[in-house]
């Protein structure tokens, strides 16, 4: 990897403003070092990806497994433990003791399945740690269906027989706001002219990124977030916890 390409395309970082997407990546990251008190054990990564947030685990688990599907645009050079969908672990149950999925919950057809099988292959009192989105554009059709409400979040985890410890919001309005003239940035900076665009491009990221997050503090609105980060406790089912 370059060093240019090692600055603009590396794991993120609450620190790398320069980059694009950092307006949320900061604020998953923050979600994330709010759950991290949760994690323990044997932590399964689904839909790991290029596993980009595994080192801030490092320490709380004894083990970082990552799973995700063979045909995954966003693998990184070090391949998942197993290639699986989320909706069928190829995991026996009662042996994971986190089990974590960031930017997938928008892609599953049938949500409440991912729960279910988070919910097989934990140990009793296991945790989950799941990313639902809420004001997100499309993407990636056709495979993009849901985006989630507070409300909606804590339905599937109480139905998957979940205890919510708690949701963490990430990101609000202007935090969206910042993203949309981001990524309108971002396709300018395409092409044969990049090579004109690149740093003026990065030098508005820094600008607008800072201003927004800025904003998106001062002006934080619970009821239109980015997306919800929910942390829950595995519980026994109960014939009330099961079914629609």
């Amino acid at each position: 990897m370059s060093a240019w390409r090692a600055i603009t395309r590396g794991v993120p970082s609450r620190g790398s403003v320069w980059r694009y997407r950092w307006l949320i990546h900061e604020r998953v990251i923050a979600a994330l070092e709010r759950a991290r008190p949760h994690a323990h054990g044997v932590l399964l990564d689904i839909g790991c990806g290029a596993r980009p947030f595994e080192r801030l685990f490092r320490g709380c688990v004894t083990r970082y497994l990552g799973a995700d599907l063979a045909a995954s645009l966003y693998l990184g050079a070090v391949p998942p433990d197993v290639f699986a969908r989320a909706e069928a672990l190829p995991i026996r149950a009662a042996t994971i003791d986190t089990v974590l999925g960031l930017s997938m919950m928008d892609h599953i057809a049938e949500p409440a399945r991912v729960l279910d099988e988070a919910h097989r292959v934990l140990r009793s009192g296991g945790t989950l740690i799941l990313e639902f989105p809420q004001l997100v554009p499309l993407h990636d059709p056709p495979h993009d269906y849901f985006r989630y409400t507070r409300s909606g979040v804590e339905w599937l985890a109480s139905r998957a027989a979940f205890e919510t410890i708690e949701i963490v919001p990430i990101g609000s309005l202007m935090a969206r706001v910042g993203l949309d003239l981001t990524e309108a940035l971002n396709r300018l900076n395409r092409g044969p002219t990049r090579v004109l665009t690149e740093l003026p491009v990065r030098a508005l990221y820094v600008f607008l990124q800072v201003l927004f997050a800025a904003l998106d503090r001062l002006c934080f609105d619970p009821r239109q977030v980015v997306g919800h980060l929910l942390v829950a406790r595995r519980v026994e089912r109960t014939p009330a916890a099961s079914g629609y």
